[in-house]
């Protein structure tokens, strides 16, 4: 049976080279691009946060069930009627 090596065998090693040091100079690296692309639905919308009760999240998640709705569909109606009660026009999902 082999036995694996430890980490402190390899602090000795040398670093593996970083991609910027492989370019010839002069040459600017070429950006890194996204791991993960944007889902289609996210494309062009931004990310509201906010922390409730666990009873308000399960409130809200049972009652857009109950009416066949997203979450995020439910949350979009209540803020538009917020914003309709503000006096400002609703802007849709």
């Amino acid at each position: 049976m082999s036995r694996k090596g430890s980490l402190l065998a390899l602090r000795d090693r040398d670093p593996a080279p970083t991609p910027a040091s492989a370019e010839p100079e002069g040459r600017a690296a070429a950006p890194i691009a996204s791991s993960s692309p944007v889902a289609p639905s996210r494309q062009g919308k931004k990310a509201m946060t906010g922390y409730f009760s666990p009873e308000m999240s399960f409130s809200m998640h049972m009652t857009a069930r109950k009416h066949g709705m997203s979450l995020q569909d439910a949350m979009a109606e209540a803020f538009n009627d917020w914003l309709r009660k503000m006096g400002e026009s609703p802007v849709g999902k």
